[in-house]
């Protein structure tokens, strides 16, 4: 019974020396290396979550950049436009002048014209006139 007691001590004993034994050259080290592990994946976070906030700013500033640009550019187009618009009365008024003063121009001369042509027909119709009075009378009128 002794004996067994003492084994049971020599057990406690080996036991005893074995986790001390481990816990310096196994725990220790594997529990520096999970710290170091858990740290670095919290700074990976951290460094990740400032990179997405980073991400954000230079988004929300992209898009205030896009929204002025395109502001921009439609208060440029709507300039333009408003420009050509403005061009083209300009062009169809004046061509519309021109038009009327060539118009006037092919009036008076076809009023001329007619004029110069009645007048024609007037003698035309004169010498008629006397010709017929002559060729029925016999004698000139």
């Amino acid at each position: 019974m002794i004996d067994l007691n003492i084994a049971f001590f020599i057990q406690l004993v080996n036991f005893i020396v074995l986790l001390i034994v481990l816990n310096f050259i196994l725990f220790k080290p594997m529990r520096s290396i999970m710290q170091e592990r858990e740290q670095g994946i919290s700074g990976a976070f951290t460094d990740a979550k400032a990179a997405q906030e980073r991400v954000q700013v230079l988004l929300e500033q992209y898009n205030a950049l896009l929204a002025d640009a395109k502001q921009k550019s439609a208060a440029a187009y709507n300039t333009l436009y408003q420009q050509g618009l403005d061009a083209q009365r300009d062009m169809i008024a004046s061509e519309r002048a021109k038009a009327g003063e060539l118009l006037d121009k092919a009036r008076k001369e076809i009023a001329a014209a007619s004029a110069a042509a009645r007048g024609d027909l007037r003698k035309e119709a004169e010498m008629l006139s006397q010709e017929i009075s002559f060729k029925l009378l016999g004698r000139a009128v």
